[in-house]
């Protein structure tokens, strides 16, 4: 008799793993010839292909994806990872490789450099071309933005391979530049080097400013004592524009809407040029100033 139970309870657990595995291996050769909808802000994965864990991934995933979609729900998180989810998307759309560092002055923001460039085909069986162009661009300026964006930081002499990624319908296609940053035209002041920047403690979601973005900013300025030189004034101007004194226009980079910072700068960078959008500043010019920025949580 217990034989006989035995024996039913294996026929059984056979029949139920056999019917599970045909239902699993089933399900996974129609994801392969049509994927799944990506219309979700998360992804649940296995960390390998074994069969346990393939049987746990479309069994239980369901019950999982419900339960953190009421979650999400339920908490009002939707939008929150919407925001981050867009912001990964557009903080990885620019890459580079760097091949040579350069030694001469650095690309910045809002600067009109001297390039030669040319787009490297994505098939790798095209031989790259023999010439290369010469490109003058402004940092930050709607022609060439992108590619402007890549060498940012690159110094005279230098050579990279910017990657520009663009995202549509959760497809992905890249276009690749070889430059070489053949000279920075307009140079800052060496001190740029020396400016030191301090960000608030609050991790906040929200887009990076890009050289190029227009934003609006609440700024305070105080001298090295501590006492203010100008309280709770707002600009509202596009980054690399020069329209703003150069230790606001580049402190400015980076920031996140509704974010705060610091910025320790030396006195030239706080210069006020005729054309600005903000009036003059009376800062000592033989110390260092001290300037609040906070970035409108719209922008």
């Amino acid at each position: 008799m217990v034989r006989k139970i035995i024996l039913q309870l294996l026929i059984s657990i056979v029949i139920i793993f056999t019917l599970t595995s045909a239902f699993v291996f089933t399900i996974v050769q129609i994801n392969k010839s049509r994927p799944e909808k990506r219309d979700k802000l998360y992804e649940l994965n296995t960390t390998n292909d074994d069969l346990v864990q393939t049987i746990a991934y479309y069994l239980v995933k369901p019950i999982l994806e419900s339960a953190l979609d009421h979650y999400i729900e339920k908490h009002g998180l939707k939008e929150y990872l919407k925001e981050i989810t867009q912001q990964e998307r557009e903080e990885n759309s620019i890459n580079f490789y760097e091949i040579t560092e350069g030694s001469g002055s650095r690309a910045l923001c809002g600067q009109e450099v001297l390039l030669q460039m040319y787009k490297i085909s994505n098939n790798l069986a095209i031989p790259l071309p023999n010439q290369v162009l010469n490109v003058t661009l402004k940092i930050g300026q709607d022609d060439w933005k992108e590619v402007g964006l890549g060498i940012m930081g690159m110094k005279e002499g230098g050579e990279r391979v910017v990657t520009v990624n663009i995202t549509n319908d959760n497809k992905t296609n890249f276009n690749s530049y070889y430059v070489k940053l053949i000279e920075v035209k307009d140079r800052y002041p060496d001190s740029v080097n020396n400016m030191m920047i301090f960000n608030d403690l609050i991790n906040r979601a929200g887009k990076q400013v890009r050289c190029g973005d227009e934003v609006s900013i609440k700024y305070s300025v105080m001298g090295h004592n501590g006492e203010y030189i100008i309280k709770d004034q707002t600009a509202q101007f596009k980054v690399g524009d020069k329209r703003v004194p150069l230790a606001i226009e580049l402190g400015v980079v980076g920031m996140r809407a509704g974010n705060n910072r610091t910025i320790i700068s030396p006195s030239e960078l706080l210069d006020v040029t005729d054309g600005m959008l903000i009036g003059d500043i009376d800062f000592d010019e033989e110390n260092v100033s001290i300037i609040n920025l906070s970035l409108d949580a719209k922008t």
